[in-house]
């Protein structure tokens, strides 16, 4: 008889623990569903490892950028003069582009032309051919 109540006492037990870690394995499900929201489901190393290959390429444009061609400075302070020399040099390096895109167009360019050799993008080079190119 001690010994069936002893089965009983422990298949309780055994029922009791299985349903206790259920439990916490729920809870533990939700906490670490929770965690990945937070950070997106990225683990923090891979973002801090993005992040820091992001700041070796920026330095590395920095370092590579001509000072003419395009201020790639972090700080705001540039000199007005240089700011103003800078628009008239990108507006007249532009508008030389346009000028001999439609030159080309008047005397037959086709749209591959005017793309290659004015940097013009595809819908560009075909306005400039639509206002510009001789009509037969």
């Amino acid at each position: 008889m001690w010994l069936e109540v002893a089965v009983i006492v422990l298949a309780v037990l055994q029922a009791i623990a299985i349903v206790l870690l259920w439990q916490q394995g729920l809870r533990l499900k939700r906490a670490l569903a929770g965690k990945e929201t937070e950070a997106g489901g990225v683990p923090a190393l891979m973002m801090v490892n993005a992040l820091n290959k992001i700041d070796h390429r920026l330095s590395l444009l920095e370092t590579r950028a001509p000072q003419a061609d395009a201020p790639v400075k972090r700080s705001l302070e540039v000199p007005a003069v240089q700011m103003t020399s800078l628009r008239t040099t990108h507006h007249h390096a532009s508008s030389s582009n346009y000028e001999l895109a439609q030159h080309l167009a008047r005397e037959g360019g086709d749209l591959e032309q005017l793309m290659e050799r004015c940097g013009l993008s595809r819908n560009e080079a075909e306005l400039v051919l639509r206002l510009y190119a001789k009509r037969a």
